[in-house]
């Protein structure tokens, strides 16, 4: 009511405004148009309390309360269900309420208590994510997918290091480790996060055909690979996200693509 009455003063005070025109006067021109400034600041900060105060509701009924206290007990059952083994925070907590109907949100990093290497980041939220959401499942399987990698770079003369780590997005499907390795890669959205670094010295048209070598033998890893390829210590000369376990696997590039590639990173350094 209170912002409806603001709202009809600033239509007259504007009504006012209009019909002095010169006849009334400057002064009173001003008057008026500032008493109407006045009434929208006053109805916009109405308006914005308003929304501030829906964003700021709790949603009513959800499985956990607004508090992380219960989103921590909630989550650690959660994961404890789903992978029969239990779990303890770690660190990074997050309770974020988007208000009444979203509700809050709350993620955090986790591991078993008898593994607390195998670090993982979990969600959970009470409406649309109340089933946790992880990606634990990499831990399963991660020996085996990273172990070809591996292989790979260390049979390959020309790679100097490498940091290879098999990643996965968060997901409420439930992966064990009697799973077949094929169908997890093949349906989780799982890859290979591989970061090369080549012998530094070499020219583009060299290193190109070191990188169209590198990336035929990557695709032979039936995985999906993140690969980025670095001159020395932290130079990055090139970057290539390789889909290979879709329906219509991706061409290799022309060594003048890749020679383009290496010419763009260099620019973006």
């Amino acid at each position: 009511m209170k912002v409806k009455s603001m709202f009809c003063t600033f239509l007259l005070l504007l009504l006012l405004l209009l019909l002095s025109g010169c006849s009334i006067g400057e002064e009173l021109t001003e008057w008026a148009a500032g008493k109407a400034n006045d009434t929208l600041e006053v109805i916009g900060g109405g308006v914005q309390e308003a929304l501030d105060d829906i964003h700021n509701a709790e949603h009513q009924g959800g499985p956990f309360e607004n508090n992380l206290e219960s989103a921590r007990a909630y989550l650690l059952t959660q994961l404890q269900e789903k992978y029969g083994i239990e779990f303890t925070i770690v660190g990074d907590e997050d309770l974020e309420n988007y208000g009444p109907f979203a509700g809050a949100t709350y993620t955090c990093d986790v591991a078993p208590i008898d593994a607390p290497e195998q670090v993982t980041t979990a969600l959970v939220s009470q409406t649309m994510y109340q089933d946790v959401r992880d990606n634990y499942a990499v831990y399963f399987f991660k020996e085996e997918a990273e172990a070809k990698a591996i292989q790979l770079c260390t049979e390959t003369e020309y790679v100097q290091s490498y940091e290879i780590a098999l990643e996965m997005p968060q997901t409420a499907k439930t992966w064990s480790a009697e799973d077949g390795i094929g169908d997890f890669l093949q349906t989780s959205d799982a890859y290979l996060n591989m970061k090369v670094y080549f012998d530094a010295g070499k020219s583009d048209e060299e290193y190109a055909n070191l990188i169209l070598d590198f990336l035929e033998k990557a695709y032979r890893l039936n995985a999906n690979v993140t690969l980025s390829i670095l001159e020395a210590e932290n130079d990055y000369i090139f970057w290539e996200k390789l889909n290979v376990l879709t329906e219509t696997p991706p061409q290799l590039p022309t060594k003048e693509e890749i020679i383009e590639d290496m010419e763009i990173a260099r620019m973006m350094m």
